[in-house]
């Protein structure tokens, strides 16, 4: 485990940045562009023919690009040529992204990453060097390590009337499970995994708020699970990809910053079905 220099500390595929590593040798992060900030706004407006101005369009962000540089100051220089070839080593595997992970005053935030320049080692004193990483993230969004959940059942008739009546006005009881509130506790929106399991008959997800859905044209049985990844789009049904059974007008929508209510529904509400979900906090 590495003994923090100073916050932010930088992790990535084992190796960490502002804090001492087991050899001793401590890596100080003196330069860091990219992470803090806001990523690059890709425009695509179109130029008004022989007009002044463009015609208006949404704009994206694009990869968020991170740079970190700084010094290591090794106790030997044994130490020295054993740093130099363990950061040269970081994200040397082009294959896979990996993640970056920051510990900050008030939060750890990560994204995925992988290198995306040479990464630069150039010798200082005998016992130290200057170095530089760079790393692209193509999701842009920096998202909480901790990972949420939370679940509910379809929705249950309420208790009913107990007689013989005794007081009025009636109280028929209020239908339990069918909902859950999601917090999310960054500052844009997060794109959750939803899972249902069980037997039910076209399932619908619903945001409370704005009556968008999610709904299925399936009939489960109890062996049956159902997963939908919302950021990559994805409907799959033991595995299988099950998008074509998209219900009509449904819609791919994400939990934004705050609080949203979250509704369970099916054709029938007596069944077993449970819907669970998972999601991060997210910033951008």
């Amino acid at each position: 485990m590495a003994d923090t220099l100073l916050l932010p500390e930088y992790t990535v595929d084992g190796w960490t940045g502002n804090a001492v590593d087991a050899d001793g040798v401590e890596w100080w992060v003196t330069g860091e562009s990219g992470w803090s900030g806001g990523p690059p706004v890709r425009l695509e407006l179109a130029n008004r023919p022989q007009r002044d101005g463009a015609f208006d369009a949404p704009s994206f962000r694009g990869a968020r690009v991170i740079t970190l540089e700084g010094t290591a100051v090794a106790p030997d220089r044994e130490a020295k040529e054993r740093a130099k070839d363990r950061i040269a080593a970081v994200l040397a595997d082009g294959s896979a992204l990996r993640p970056l992970a920051v510990r900050e005053l008030l939060t750890t935030r990560q994204a995925m990453v992988r290198l995306s320049a040479e990464t630069k080692v150039a010798d200082q004193t005998p016992y130290s060097f200057t170095w530089s990483l760079q790393m692209t993230a193509p999701d842009p969004v920096r998202y909480g390590t901790e990972q949420h959940t939370a679940l509910c059942g379809l929705p249950l008739p309420g208790t009913g009337v107990a007689f013989p009546i005794t007081s009025w006005p009636l109280d028929f009881g209020e239908p339990a499970g069918g909902s859950m509130a999601l917090a999310n506790a960054g500052t844009v929106t997060t794109w959750p995994v939803w899972t249902i399991s069980g037997e039910c008959v076209q399932p619908v997800i619903r945001d409370a708020a704005s009556g968008q859905t999610l709904g299925f044209r399936l009939a489960m049985t109890g062996g049956d699970v159902l997963v939908v990844d919302v950021a990559a789009r994805t409907v799959r049904l033991n595995g299988a990809s099950r998008r074509a059974a998209l219900l009509p007008g449904s819609t791919w929508f994400g939990l934004p910053a705050g609080t949203t209510g979250i509704e369970f529904d099916a054709l029938r509400t007596d069944a077993p079905a449970v819907l669970s979900v998972a999601w991060r906090d997210a910033w951008i």
